[in-house]
C-alpha cells in the first residue's frame, strides 16, 4: 500500500505539472479512454529522466523498508509492555481517521489547497498531498457532472415549467420565438438576420474554421512590440484587417468540451460532460456542419492528434462532418507523441483545398500549443524569461513552464502565418472565408488578480477574407461565446436568411437584451456571476465585487435566466425527438 501511495503521488505531481490537471481526471480516462491515457503515461516517461527517477524510487523504497522494520520493532516492543485490546480499538479508528482527512490539522488537507502558499514551487500549491482524496472526489465531481439519471428525473418533474424556460429565453431577444406543442418538440427558433449583402460581395466558396489551441486574448494586451512580433504577429495582422470580436469566450472548459458545444451548441451546466452521455449520438438537425451542409458546403473536419482521443472517429461523423482526418492521414512528417506538428498539419489542409472541386467547410484543429508543448526541436524561441515585458514578468511563477509556453505559441504563429502566406498564393483564397477562434483561454501558470478575471477568460474571434469582405478592419464589442458561431457564421453567408434552431444569436447584431453565456462567466447588462461569486463589470472591464443592493437584485434575475438557459439545453437533449441516422464516413 504505501509503494502505490508513494507512485500514486509521484504521477499525479508530474502529471499536474506538465497537464496543469488534477490526477483524478486522468484515472477516470484511464477506463474510458485508453488511447488518450497511452499518450500521458508514454509523457511522464518521455519527460522524467528516467534513470534517475528509476534509483530515486529504488532509494526510497529501500528507506520505506528498513523504516518500517524498525517501527515494526519498535512497536512490537512498546505493545508487549503497554498491551491493551481497548487502547488498540481506541487508536485504530483515529488513525484511519487521521489518514483518511490527510492531516492533523484541524482543516482537512482538502479545504487546504488555497489557503496559503506552502512552496515555492508554484504548481506544488495547486497539487493534492493526499491520492485518495483525490480519487474519492474524481468520483464525487464525476457523479455531479455525469449522472444523467437526476438530470432525466428533474425534466419528468418539471412539466410545467419547460415551456416557461423557453418563454423566458425566447422573450430575451425579438429575433427569437418558441415553438413546439410538448417536451419532445420544444425548441428556440433564432430568425436569422440579413446581413450578407452588407458584408459579402459574393458568398465563399470555401470556410476555413480554425479552432486554435489554448489562444488566450490578454496575450494581445502586452504592447510590447518585440513581444507582439514573436508571439502573435501572424494573428494580429489578421485581426486588424478582419472583423474581430472583443468580449469573446469559451463556452465549455476544455478543448472536448468546446467542441461538443461548439458542434451541438446546446447549452448545459458548467461542468456536465457532454462526452459522457449517449444522447451525442443522436442526429440532432442543427449541427454546424449540418447547417453548413445545407448551405452548400462539404462539411470537413482536420486534426493533427489520434482521431480515437475521445472517439473523435465516431462522434465527429455522426455529428455531420462527412470526411474526418486524424494524425495517421498526414505522411512523411517528423511527429511528436500527441501527433502532427502545426506547420505540417496546415500544409495537409492547404493540399487538400488546393484538390477540393466543391464548396467545402473546413473544421481544423490545432495541436501545437498543448501541453507538453512538442515543437519541431530546430524553431528556437525568441521569447524568453530576460526579454519578456517587465509586465508579464511580474506574474510569473514557473520560469520553465513559462519558457516552455511561449516557444509553444510563437511556433503555432508562425505555423499560421506560413499557411496563410501559402493560401494568399493560391487559386483558392479569392474565394475563401477565414474564422479563427480558440477552443479555450489559458492562465499559463501565471499570477492573477479576481479582478481580472473577465479579461483572463476572453479568446479571440476574427473573420478574414479581404478579397470577399466588404468591411473590414472593424472591431465589435457585442458579448459572446461558441453557442453563438455557428449563428453568426450563417448569418454573414446566408443570402436567404431563414429561422434556424439555436440558443445563440449573431454577434453581429447588437442584442436586444446584453447578455453573456459562457463556461467561466455570465453576465446581464454589467453585472457578472462566476459559479461562486457576483461582480460587477468596470469600463476598464475588471470585475469589482458586488456590494450593493441593485447587482443583488440583478444577480438574481441573472440566475432565473442561467437556469432557463441550461435546463431548456436539456431538454433538448435529452427528450427531443430525432429522425433519420447517420452515415459515419471519415478517413
Amino acid at each position: 500500500m504505501l509503494y502505490a501511495t508513494l507512485l500514486s503521488i509521484v504521477v499525479s505531481h508530474y502529471y499536474y505539472y506538465y497537464y496543469n490537471v488534477h490526477f483524478n481526471v486522468f484515472f477516470w480516462e484511464f477506463w474510458e479512454n485508453w488511447e488518450n491515457s497511452k499518450l500521458v503515461i508514454w509523457s511522464v516517461y518521455d519527460e522524467l529522466p528516467i534513470l534517475e527517477m528509476t534509483l530515486t524510487l529504488l532509494g526510497l523504497a529501500v528507506m520505506i523498508h528498513y523504516l518500517s522494520l524498525i517501527l515494526r520493532l519498535w512497536l512490537s516492543s512498546l505493545l508487549s509492555k503497554y498491551y491493551d485490546r481497548k487502547i488498540i480499538w481506541i487508536m485504530l479508528p483515529f488513525l484511519l481517521l487521521v489518514g483518511m482527512r490527510g492531516t492533523f490539522d484541524p482543516l482537512p488537507l482538502t479545504m487546504q489547497r488555497y489557503r496559503e502558499q506552502v512552496s515555492a514551487v508554484a504548481h506544488l500549491n495547486s497539487i493534492h498531498g493526499n491520492p485518495y482524496y483525490e480519487l474519492y472526489f474524481s468520483w464525487h465531481d464525476r457523479r455531479e457532472t455525469s449522472d444523467t439519471n437526476v438530470i432525466k428525473k428533474m425534466l419528468k418533474k418539471a412539466t410545467n415549467e419547460i415551456p416557461q424556460w423557453y418563454e423566458l429565453l425566447a422573450n430575451m431577444d425579438k429575433r427569437r420565438g418558441f415553438k413546439g406543442t410538448d417536451e419532445s418538440n420544444y425548441q428556440l427558433e433564432y430568425q436569422l438576420p440579413d446581413l450578407s449583402k452588407k458584408y459579402l460581395k459574393q458568398k465563399p466558396k470555401h470556410i476555413v474554421f480554425i479552432f486554435m489551441e489554448s489562444q488566450s486574448a490578454w496575450l494581445a494586451d502586452y504592447k510590447d512590440a518585440q513581444f507582439q512580433q514573436s508571439i502573435r504577429k501572424n494573428l494580429n495582422k489578421l485581426q486588424k484587417q478582419g472583423l474581430s470580436f472583443t468580449n469573446y469566450f469559451a463556452a465549455g472548459s476544455g478543448t472536448i468540451s468546446n467542441i461538443m458545444r461548439i458542434n451541438l451548441s446546446i447549452p448545459v451546466k458548467r461542468y456536465f460532460r457532454l462526452i459522457n452521455t449517449a444522447e451525442i449520438f443522436k442526429t440532432f438537425p442543427d449541427t454546424f456542419p449540418r447547417i453548413m451542409e445545407r448551405q452548400g458546403y462539404f462539411p470537413r473536419y482536420f486534426y493533427g492528434g489520434s482521431l480515437s482521443w475521445h472517439r473523435l472517429y465516431n462522434i465527429l461523423p455522426n455529428m455531420g462532418y462527412q470526411q474526418v482526418f486524424g494524425e495517421s492521414a498526414i505522411k512523411n512528417v517528423s511527429k511528436n507523441r500527441f501527433g502532427a506538428h502545426d506547420g505540417d498539419l496546415f500544409e495537409f489542409v492547404h493540399q487538400k483545398l488546393m484538390q477540393a472541386k466543391q464548396p467545402t467547410f473546413n473544421f481544423i484543429m490545432t495541436l501545437s500549443n498543448h501541453p507538453p508543448y512538442g515543437v519541431p526541436e530546430s524553431f528556437i524561441s525568441p521569447i524568453t524569461y530576460e526579454n519578456a515585458p517587465q509586465k508579464l514578468k511580474n506574474k510569473i511563477l514557473d520560469k520553465d513552464n513559462f519558457i516552455e509556453r511561449m516557444r509553444a505559441l510563437a511556433y503555432a504563429d508562425q505555423a499560421l502565418g506560413d499557411f496563410m502566406q501559402k493560401a494568399q498564393e493560391s487559386p483558392y483564397f479569392k474565394e475563401t472565408l477565414f474564422v479563427l477562434t480558440a477552443d479555450h483561454s489559458h492562465d499559463m501558470n501565471l499570477k492573477w488578480e479576481a479582478e481580472e478575471y473577465y479579461q483572463l477568460k476572453k479568446i479571440p474571434l476574427i473573420f478574414y477574407s479581404p478579397n470577399l469582405l466588404k468591411i473590414t478592419a472593424t472591431t465589435y464589442e457585442n458579448q459572446g461565446s461558441h453557442l453563438d458561431l455557428p449563428v453568426t457564421l450563417l448569418s454573414l453567408i446566408s443570402a436567404n436568411p431563414a429561422k434556424i434552431q439555436s440558443w445563440g444569436r449573431s454577434l453581429f447584431v447588437a442584442p436586444s437584451n446584453k447578455m453573456l453565456f459562457s463556461f467561466h462567466i455570465n453576465c446581464l447588462d454589467n453585472v457578472c456571476r462566476t459559479k461562486e461569486q457576483t461582480f460587477v463589470l468596470q469600463k476598464d472591464q475588471h470585475l469589482a465585487l458586488c456590494k450593493e443592493t441593485w447587482c443583488s437584485e440583478k444577480s438574481k434575475q441573472l440566475s432565473e435566466i442561467e437556469n432557463a438557459f441550461w435546463n431548456s439545453g436539456y431538454n433538448y437533449l435529452f427528450q427531443y425527438r430525432i429522425g433519420r441516422k447517420a452515415i459515419p464516413t471519415f478517413e
